[in-house]
């Protein structure tokens, strides 16, 4: 598998995780914060790791995105 290929295969399935976990992390899990939270965070540096390794902006852009969702999934103390 050359390089083209792999950096086209990781670039399709990290979209997929990040609108699956952005979603996720949005929606369907209210009542278990840090679940919450690692779903938003773990693709979220894994973007970042990917876009140093290619410095490609997909992963860049979808970093971004991830990190726009960080807010709204943090921790209050109030919930």
């Amino acid at each position: 598998m050359n390089a083209e290929t792999l950096q086209f295969l990781l670039t399709t399935i990290m979209e997929l995780a990040t609108l699956v976990c952005a979603y996720l992390g949005l929606r369907l899990f209210r009542h278990n914060k840090w679940l919450r939270l690692s779903l938003i965070v773990v693709p979220l540096l894994v973007n970042l790791l990917l876009y140093a390794v290619y410095q490609t902006t997909p992963f860049f852009y979808m970093a971004v995105i991830l990190l726009l969702c960080t807010p709204f999934v943090w921790p209050r103390k109030s919930a």
